[in-house]
């Protein structure tokens, strides 16, 4: 396949309208290629049709960009970027296509309030009034696009495609999915959220199903004409609500995961990880931006130094980067941007590239149930008063990467198809509102075999009260408490008089298992916060002791399965953020990949390739400059050596009790480490 070692590719954002005569006037495929083949680049990312629905290739069906004046741009950049020994990914934009939803507006989606999405104006996700959007479910906009696909496929030797936008922004009403609901499940589009509601959620997997198979239409649109070339859909929206549609079955569509995201390292960490977990095949592919912080500053370009943390974290998980840059409406570029800035950028992380890939080291892995995009708490209310961001789904796992991250616990991120193969010690599963019966079954698997489950707030599986040994009996009406440890150590820093604070509200249980053991109850404030009533006027202090279970552990099969009642891991206070590491260290029951100590920021990722295991630590920073940090060490079990992978200069370690102390005198952006057993004669 063509992208084995295919680390370093571009995509120009182009979603130029053409009713001005200058747009996309200038643009020149020849100096495109060339800037990309001298910077370094081995993959460019070739805009066939944008947002705009505006084809830069002379379609049989669509219209092309008047400022072409009828050139085949695809063709032309195609064609340059091949003479240079680049490969060439067509883009093309589904479900997103004005040029479609202005001549065919039966094809529009259509939201529960009866409008379409350029009626909109001035309002979030895409209700700007620039977007028109498209429901796949209408059968003429699916041969539309089967059309286009197997078109490009014809006219271009394209090493690959990505399929953009390949999500749901609205719960669409259009005649076309109320059609289909009617045949497939006898009633109407339900215009109620209502999550205590099978029939609800039913609905809402439905959906899923529904672009898992219009996903899956486009692939095979393609594979039919051009079985060898590669298909990636848009992944990012995974990292989004239920409304999106986005599960983990996209992936089925896709060869490889691939994926636009604008925030920080720590989310570029989850979801690389995560990536890596349920592509078929690596590299996946990690886009972010050239514009800091997104594509909306237009003229404002990220440092060397973001670009290459960006490019070497997504290396190091296996994966390939992908710039995004931003072209002027004439069609233009900035031609430093990749002489000067991505011609450095690749220079400093090309030497780490035969590190790539590999089998990740870990002890604990965080589960993302993308089956579970909701927050169990919100509604009973109508659809058009949903909430597009749901509290827990993605906050809780992101939240928890960052504790295993500042307390160096090797960890992963795994979808629901790595349930039961995690070869680690731990798996957290985090505020996850529902649970399948297959994933309750691979969770029971991994606990029975010898692993530890650590499961916060809501059980999604009736099964998972049964492991622990408890009944859930509600919720605290209070939305300010707190947990009180029943004895010394369970949470570190916390005590009778001084309990854990939880800004959130508590599930309520009882025991009935006697060997299910509470770890900590539940406290209450002395008065109901928001209320006039108060003990003390600016904050709500512990009152209320009860014997109500909010830490429970219990014994399952050859491991452990261990329940704490609201979501720990979103605590903000370092001393809260350091118990719950202490829990999940508590799980563990042997030696752990590594133990480090460095900043909060730092984090030391441990693989093995070809035999060969390494070490990494990357200086996650998120503001640049980024400082040196100096005075770190990492410590594996044995005797070993260590040296740095890409200059071989041997590092000071020294072996005490058991473990190999390595020293890292200083740490600038990235460290990568080549381990082996050290002789019985070296120090």
């Amino acid at each position: 396949m063509w992208t084995e070692g295919n680390y370093r590719r571009n995509l120009l954002d182009m979603h130029i309208d053409d009713w001005h005569p200058d747009f996309l006037r200038q643009i020149d495929p020849e100096a495109y290629a060339e800037a990309l083949s001298a910077a370094g680049f081995q993959a460019a990312v070739i805009k066939a049709k944008s947002h705009t629905g505006l084809c830069y290739w002379p379609a049989s069906v669509g219209r092309m960009h008047k400022g072409l004046q009828g050139r085949d741009l695809v063709g032309e950049t195609v064609d340059a970027c091949h003479r240079r020994g680049l490969a060439a990914v067509l883009y093309y934009s589904q479900i997103f296509d004005n040029w479609a939803y202005e001549t065919h507006p039966e094809w529009r989606l259509v939201a529960l309030d009866g409008k379409t999405f350029r009626e909109y104006r001035g309002m979030d996700w895409f209700r700007s009034g620039r977007y028109g959007i498209c429901c796949p479910n209408n059968p003429g906009y699916r041969e539309y696009v089967r059309h286009n696909l197997q078109e490009l496929c014809q006219r271009y030797p394209a090493e690959g495609f990505f399929l953009d936008m390949t999500f749901w922004p609205e719960v669409c009403v259009c005649p076309s999915c109320r059609k289909r609901c009617l045949e497939e499940t006898g009633a109407d589009i339900p215009d109620w959220v209502d999550w205590a509601s099978p029939a609800w959620r039913a609905f809402v997997h439905r959906r899923a199903q529904w672009l898992r198979e219009f996903a899956l239409a486009s692939t095979e649109a393609i594979k039919a004409v051009r079985p060898e070339v590669t298909v990636e859909h848009q992944f990012s929206m995974i990292a989004t609500s239920w409304v999106n549609a986005a599960t983990e079955g996209l992936a089925e569509a896709s060869d490889f995961c691939s994926g636009d995201y604008y925030g920080g390292y720590l989310q570029q960490s989850f979801i690389n990880k995560y990536y890596r977990s349920v592509t078929k095949t690596l590299p996946f592919v990690y886009h972010t931006g050239r514009c800091d912080p997104e594509l909306a500053f237009h003229t404002t370009t990220k440092t060397a130094e973001q670009l290459i943390l960006h490019a070497v974290t997504a290396l190091l998980h296996g994966g390939a980067f992908l710039l995004v840059d931003a072209i002027n409406p004439d069609g233009t570029f900035v031609p430093e941007v990749y002489s000067r800035l991505m011609r450095g950028v690749w220079e400093a992380t090309r030497p780490c590239e035969p590190f790539a890939g590999g089998r990740p080291l870990t002890d604990a892995a965080i589960w993302f149930a993308s089956e579970a995009k909701y927050d169990p708490g919100e509604g009973p209310c109508v659809l058009t008063e949903k909430s597009f961001s749901p509290a827990y789904f993605a906050e809780a796992p992101v939240a928890m990467a960052g504790i295993l991250r500042e307390a160096h616990i090797p960890f992963d991120v795994i979808g629901s198809g790595q349930l039961e193969s995690y070869q680690g010690q731990v798996i957290c599963v985090c505020h996850t509102a529902e649970v399948s019966q297959a994933e309750a079954k691979a969770l029971r698997a991994f606990a029975e075999r010898g692993g530890s489950l650590y499961i916060s707030g809501p059980l999604g599986c009736p099964d998972m009260a049964e492991w622990l040994g408890i009944r859930l009996t509600g919720q605290t009406e209070a939305a300010f408490t707190y947990m009180e440890p029943r004895r010394d150590g369970v949470l570190p820093g916390f005590s009778a008089v001084a309990p854990l604070t939880v800004p959130d509200r508590q599930y309520t249980a009882e025991l009935t298992a006697p060997d299910a053991e509470t770890l900590a109850t539940l406290t209450l404030p002395y008065t109901l916060p928001g209320t006039a009533e108060f003990a003390a006027i600016h904050s709500n202090p512990p009152g209320q002791r009860t014997d109500s279970p909010c830490i429970v552990q219990r014994q399952l099969g050859k491991g452990r399965v261990l329940w704490c009642a609201a979501p720990l891991e979103m605590s903000r206070p370092a001393m809260s953020r350091a118990a719950v590491a202490h829990l999940i260290r508590s799980l563990l029951t042997r030696p752990p990949v590594f133990r480090a100590e460095a900043p909060r920021f730092v984090e030391v990722m441990a693989w093995e390739k070809d035999g060969q295991r390494y070490l990494a630590l990357i200086n996650e920073q998120e503001d640049s400059p980024v400082a040196r940090v100096s005075g770190l060490w990492v410590e594996l079990p044995g005797k070993l050596k260590a040296e740095n992978a890409l200059t071989g200069q041997a590092m000071q370690a020294e072996y005490i009790g058991g473990w190999t102390r390595i020293m890292i005198p200083e740490l600038s952006l990235f460290l990568i480490l080549a381990l082996a057993e050290a002789a019985p004669s070296d120090a």
